[in-house]
């Protein structure tokens, strides 16, 4: 079964205060996006699509012909954004892994893991969360409550004072069935606070369309180490995530 991954890196960045594209940043000595082409290329992805947007041709200047290539011309939100690789992927039965550009930190044991439980429940998609002493920021997960099976995933600023009291966290990584991904696609809607179409929201259209596979529309896997899932958004996470990288770096074996 062949396996693909979509890689979103078309965002501006404007929190970094810096000219150069937030993935180009370093985290270790390489930019952040080079460290998940490393992870994707050692398991023999057939098709690495990078999602570009602002400045999306430094990017390309970095990656070269390692990738294939999307644009998002307008920065609408990421189920927009993975959309614009179906001219690449849509026809195409497998595995698609989602990942975000701005995750450098996290494993590729942690990528094969997620593709696996989704190859092995055949289900339409695993969503990798994580539990955090502070949830702030991030999406939610919503479970439901007698079955434990992912419902919906909720952003910050839509979240009732309730789900924000959820420590599960979305972290922006996610593997799918490729033909389920790009039929639920279409259906995702931006009636939300940001006016965006959010990947999240692929949770409640698969239910509503009946996609699904397996024992349910959407399996979770939950990150033993949150540090894997560090997004970096800020000077200051950054400097947060070149710290944990070196701290990794000093435990593993030589």
């Amino acid at each position: 079964m062949e396996t693909y991954a979509v890689l979103l890196a078309a965002g501006k960045g404007t929190r970094m205060k810096s000219e150069l594209p937030k993935v180009l940043h370093p985290v270790g000595g390489t930019p952040m996006v080079g460290h998940l082409v490393n992870k994707l290329e050692g398991m023999s992805v057939s098709r690495i699509v990078v999602v570009v947007g602002h400045q999306g041709e430094l990017v390309k200047e970095y990656l070269g012909p390692r990738v294939h290539y999307a644009e998002q011309v307008q920065q609408l939100g990421t189920a927009h954004a993975v959309l614009q690789s179906k001219r690449l992927l849509g026809g195409r039965s497998g595995s698609t892994l989602v990942l975000t550009g701005d995750t450098p930190l996290i494993r590729q044991a942690t990528i094969e893991r997620l593709l696996a439980v989704q190859r092995a429940s055949r289900c339409a998609g695993v969503v990798l969360t994580a539990i955090v002493d502070n949830p702030t920021g991030y999406g939610r997960i919503v479970r439901d409550r007698f079955s434990g099976e992912v419902i919906d995933i909720v952003e910050e600023k839509d979240a009732t004072p309730e789900q924000k009291r959820i420590a599960e966290i979305n972290t922006g990584m996610f593997c799918f069935d490729n033909e389920s991904l790009f039929r639920a696609l279409p259906g995702i809607a931006n009636d939300n606070a940001q006016q965006e179409f959010y990947l999240t929201d692929i949770v409640k259209v698969m239910r509503e369309m009946g996609i699904s596979g397996g024992a349910g529309t959407l399996e979770a896997v939950v990150l033993g180490d949150a540090n894997e899932a560090i997004g970096i958004n800020t000077p200051e996470q950054l400097a947060q995530a070149n710290r944990v990288f070196h701290a990794q770096t000093e435990r593993v074996p030589h």
